[in-house]
Parts: structure tokens; C-alpha cells; sequence
């Protein structure tokens, strides 16, 4: 009993240099963690306005024919420009576009028999698991604005960025668990 109990005090017996780095380690963990945690946080909202800019764009590029808020596209650029938002936009909405199987299900006429919350709920269950789909959201937004800023430059995405938090869309990005009338309004929102 004595000698495992001089065992466990040596175990525990840490040198100067040793409590230095027990104290690091400790330090990095409380102070990185958080860091990294708002650094998410701020990529998912970015990429939440990233896809709010595109559909608003977009919607109302197809409702008026113009380019409102114009980030600095001249003439020569804008039908490229819109196809790079149109391909952007497929990407984001890809899992919830009108011909993914979540709005096939959601919309198909066989389950019309069911409520429309069971509907949603089943619907919204074929999308990725949430760590899946906000990891792509990033990618996308990543891309987006990396072949933004490299096809354009730089001062186009600066303006983009700045024009991101303005934008106003009635879609959004299913980052999270909805609760049922968020499920409902999502599944609307993006099958018609």
C-alpha cells in the first residue's frame, strides 16, 4: 500500500518545467476553443449572407432585368457574372433545390394524405446531417468568394461583402435544427 502510494505521488510530483507546460496546455485550451467557436460562427454567418446576396440578387436580376446595387460589374462582365452567381446558387441549394429529393417528397402528391407537418418533418429529414451541411455551406462560401475575388478582384468582393449584409431573401440556409413551423416555412420556401 505504501510503495503505490509513493507511486502516485510521483506520478503527481511535476517539475518547474513541467507545470509550465501542464499551465500552456491549459491556457490553449480555454483561450483557442473560443476562438475557434466564434471564427465558426462567423464563416456560417458569412456564408448564410453569401447565399442571401446570391437569391436576392438573382431573384431580382430575373423580376427586373437589372443589376441593383451594382458591386462594380461593367456590361462586358455581367452575364458571367450572373452565371457564376447562378452556379453558386445551385451549389448552396443543391440538398433543398426544387428537384431534391427533400421537395420531391415534400411536394409529391402521394403524400398529400399527410399533414403538412409530418410532411415537412419527413421532407427536412433527407438533408445531410447538420456538422454535413454547414462544413459544405463553408466550402461554398469559401469557393464563392475565392473565384469571385480572382475572376473580378478584389474591390468587387469587398463591395459584395459590404452588400452581403443588406441583402434581403425570404430563402436561408438550413444551418441548424428547425423547430416545426420553421420546417414548414424552409420546405415552402425552397420546393415552390
Amino acid at each position: 500500500m505504501k510503495d503505490s502510494a509513493q507511486q502516485v505521488i510521483k506520478v503527481f510530483r511535476v517539475s518547474r518545467y513541467g507545470a509550465g507546460v501542464v499551465i500552456a496546455i491549459l491556457l490553449c485550451c480555454f483561450t483557442v476553443q473560443p476562438s475557434l467557436a466564434a471564427d465558426s460562427t462567423a464563416s456560417i454567418v458569412s456564408a448564410e449572407a453569401s447565399f442571401r446576396y446570391i437569391a436576392s440578387t438573382l431573384r431580382t436580376f430575373r423580376d427586373s432585368g437589372r443589376l441593383l446595387n451594382n458591386p462594380g460589374i461593367d456590361g462586358a462582365d455581367l452575364e458571367e457574372f450572373f452565371s457564376f452567381l447562378s452556379e453558386f446558387y445551385a451549389q448552396f441549394s443543391r440538398d433543398f433545390g426544387a428537384d431534391s429529393a427533400m421537395c420531391r417528397f415534400y411536394t409529391g402528391p402521394e403524400n398529400s394524405r399527410m399533414t403538412i407537418e409530418d410532411r415537412a418533418e419527413l421532407g427536412f429529414s433527407f438533408l445531410r446531417d447538420i456538422a454535413d451541411r454547414v462544413a459544405r455551406y463553408l466550402a461554398v462560401d469559401r469557393d464563392f468568394q475565392e473565384t469571385m475575388e480572382r475572376e473580378f478582384g478584389s474591390i468587387l468582393m469587398a463591395n459584395i461583402n459590404a452588400s452581403k449584409a443588406a441583402a434581403i431573401s425570404n430563402q436561408r440556409l438550413p444551418t441548424s435544427n428547425f423547430d416545426e413551423a420553421a420546417r414548414i416555412n424552409f420546405a415552402d420556401t425552397a420546393c415552390y
